[in-house]
């Protein structure tokens, strides 16, 4: 066949377009077998065929597809990789000429075939793809009986084949020379769709570049080791297998990574729920359910630890009690429901006008605990005074509800948390007993001299 009738100027086709009478069906008229490879990203994928090629190789209609057969070079070695005929000697001169390489089919005989590999110019909105039409002249075969890849030993097979755990042996190359029955019945495929089928067949397409690229760097030398990996099944769903690989050789020496596939797709959903359970019991345990706030038992942690935190590190910490005014006449005269939207959104409002650095803790009914670390109790007032005054102009739930609160100031002075909440319950007692709706800071040791006086109770 003369040069020019391969000149690697067509453009490439997109998938499943016709290529023209240059390329595989130009090429289908002089009887020459043509395979159209995509080369971008990846392996190389079989993306198209002539006629020729699809009665010759009985390719089907199921494109793009891996090969569905295993390339070996003139020496019979694999051709995988870089070494793969899509990819060997484009750039190079003196190798764009004919070649000479073998395939190796399930149950067909291995076949010696001359071919010659060209690069096409990507289409217009295909710039990023790169494509190389393989042209067959010859194909020959070069024996009669019906060869498989090179198949492990007789009583490896015989001895995987009982098993009732999926086994499969994997070359260096990544193809499949034995699968068991169990194997087959699991991944739903005929034995004859996997043998010579590279592994990727089995996973989801957004891990098989990975996969690959461990296969291709932990073989041979890899120890037993075991693994979660999720799968791909014929019918498309996916499973979770574990596998656990050993290494092992055939006759001629040659390395075989034998793997075992136990299905753990229900333990791994039952542990999924079983974490998300632990999650919302640990969330129950440190939450409040109405509210999401932290519940009094874990705020009582907190608090702990936020004066700790002072004695260690000399900084102050202020805390105030916050207790809704009236709130049982909600109850009483809008029903449990409405109070219980009155107090979910009275607390996310009061959280948003909070620094990251304060938290809000539901203590118990209507009070709310506030924790404000890095200030003392009369910038702690000013603060809340600034909600108070804010959440009387917002109207909470759906009877557009105004509510105000009263609260008590206190901070850390060496006192025990204990003593601490004693100190803010004196003050909200007094908040409550001057008419509500305000602030009262509680009595405290008198500061160091020189230390700024100022007013120790504010009102609206």
């Amino acid at each position: 066949m003369p040069e020019s009738s391969l000149l690697p100027s067509h453009k490439a086709p997109s998938q499943g377009e016709a290529t023209g009478p240059s390329t595989l069906m130009g090429l289908d008229s002089l009887g020459i077998a043509a395979l159209l490879y995509c080369v971008d990203s990846g392996g190389p994928l079989l993306v198209d065929a002539n006629d020729t090629a699809r009665r010759q190789f009985e390719l089907g209609e199921r494109f793009p597809m891996a090969d569905p057969w295993q390339w070996l070079d003139a020496q019979l070695h694999p051709a995988a990789g870089e070494s793969h005929p899509s990819l060997v000697g484009l750039d190079d001169p003196e190798s764009r000429g004919w070649r000479f390489f073998h395939i190796r089919q399930h149950q067909r005989p291995t076949r010696a075939v001359q071919l010659k590999a060209s690069r096409l110019e990507p289409s217009s909105g295909e710039e990023n793809a790169e494509y190389v039409l393989i042209a067959i002249s010859e194909v020959i075969e070069i024996d009669s009986s019906s060869t498989l890849l090179p198949q492990a030993q007789p009583h490896l097979r015989q001895l995987l084949g009982s098993l009732p755990l999926g086994v499969c042996v994997i070359d260096v190359d990544g193809y499949l020379r034995l699968v068991n029955p169990a194997f087959c019945e699991f991944f739903g495929y005929p034995e004859s769709q996997l043998l010579n089928a590279h592994f990727r067949k089995l996973l989801p397409p957004e891990s098989r570049s990975a996969a690959e690229t461990r296969h291709i760097d932990s073989f041979p030398h890899a120890a037993s080791r075991r693994r979660a990996v999720e799968v791909l099944r014929c019918d498309g769903s996916r499973r979770s297998v574990m596998v656990e690989d050993a290494i092992s050789r055939d006759d001629d020496g040659r390395p075989l990574r034998i793997a075992f596939l136990v299905d753990i797709t229900e333990r791994m959903e039952f542990e999924r729920k079983l974490e998300e359970k632990n999650r919302r019991l640990e969330y129950l345990a440190t939450r409040d359910e109405l509210t999401g706030l932290h519940n009094r038992r874990f705020g009582l942690e907190l608090l702990n630890q936020a004066v700790q935190r002072g004695c260690r590190y000399g900084e102050q910490v202020a805390v105030a009690m916050l207790d809704l005014d009236h709130f049982k006449a909600i109850n009483d005269q809008h029903g449990h429901a409405v109070g219980d939207a009155v107090l979910a959104e009275c607390s996310q409002f009061i959280k948003r006008a909070l620094r990251s650095s304060d938290t809000l803790i539901r203590w118990g009914g209507e009070e709310f605990l506030l924790i404000l670390p890095g200030i003392d109790r009369f910038s702690a007032q000013a603060t809340v005074n600034r909600i108070l005054a804010r959440l009387k102009q917002r109207s909470l739930s759906r009877a557009s509800l105004n509510v105000s609160f009263s609260a008590g100031v206190s901070e850390h002075h060496d006192q025990t948390p204990e003593a601490l909440l004693e100190e803010i319950d004196r003050a909200l007692y007094r908040a409550k007993h001057a008419g509500r709706g305000c602030v009262a800071i509680a009595d405290v040791p008198m500061p160091p001299e020189g230390y700024a006086a100022k007013r120790s109770f504010s009102a609206f």
